[in-house]
């Protein structure tokens, strides 16, 4: 019986890439060497700079301003801006606090995600598992109304582990009074959010809103490409199936 579900934040209740593209927008069209990118590779430049420099955040190697700078020094750097106009850092700096500002202007939960938790609230008890920033987490909970419906926070800065680490999501169970069994894992991340869930014995459900290709052939996971029709999503998390049984 399922008498509990954990969900990731970022891209899975709240719609950080919504937020990314638009940002990127702005700033595209004040450089004219990223507005020379298309849109597409932009975002995945962007995306894969971000990511690198993001685990640095958490492993406290960099802070987050000088991290948010160093991604757009990367990015300007990649896209043909010279050294000579980077030297100073004042390109970089006015091209992250321009993306800063539009992300936080295009703040949004992914669609379904608010009604999917208050229709969950009245079945079982609802986390978050997330690699980020505390601060940053809760505002974001906050602004889309989605920390009152919440059980247990947990965030890889405060909890001091970070997925696919099986130790968080043991926190995680510990704070919601559940096991592993009687717990289900929803994320987009399939290395962090359903490979740890499932390392520590919980089921897992793959949000794919995209539909790309699966990285790993796991039966076991099942995959939603939407929160919404919010009846569906609640039928198929109270299922209910042991993440180690076979699947067709």
């Amino acid at each position: 019986m399922i008498r509990a579900v954990l969900f990731d934040l970022d891209d899975t209740l709240f719609d950080h890439r919504y937020c990314a593209r638009e940002a990127l927008d702005a700033i595209r069209r004040d450089h004219d060497a990223l507005a020379t990118l298309e849109p597409f590779e932009l975002d995945r430049r962007h995306a894969a700079i971000l990511e690198t420099l993001h685990l640095r955040v958490l492993a406290k190697e960099i802070s987050l301003d000088a991290a948010r700078q160093e991604r757009f020094r990367r990015l300007l750097e990649g896209a043909g801006v010279s050294l000579e106009q980077l030297q100073d850092g004042s390109v970089a700096r006015r091209a992250a606090t321009a993306y800063r500002t539009r992300y936080l202007q295009s703040w949004r939960e992914v669609p379904g995600a608010r009604s999917l938790l208050c229709a969950l609230k009245e079945r079982v008890r609802i986390g978050i598992v997330s690699n980020n920033l505390t601060l940053e987490q809760h505002e974001k909970l906050r602004f889309c109304g989605f920390d009152a419906f919440l059980d247990a926070i947990v965030i890889s800065e405060e909890a001091g582990a970070a997925k696919p680490d099986p130790v968080i999501f043991q926190i995680a169970l510990e704070r919601l009074g559940v096991d592993a069994n009687e717990a289900v894992m929803i994320g987009d991340a399939w290395g962090t959010d359903i490979a740890g869930a499932r390392a520590a014995g919980l089921r897992a459900i793959w949000f794919n809103p995209s539909g790309i290709s699966r990285p790993e052939p796991w039966k076991g996971v099942d995959e939603i490409r939407s929160l919404e029709p919010v009846s569906e999503v609640i039928s198929l998390i109270l299922r209910g199936d042991d993440p180690s049984e076979p699947r067709p």
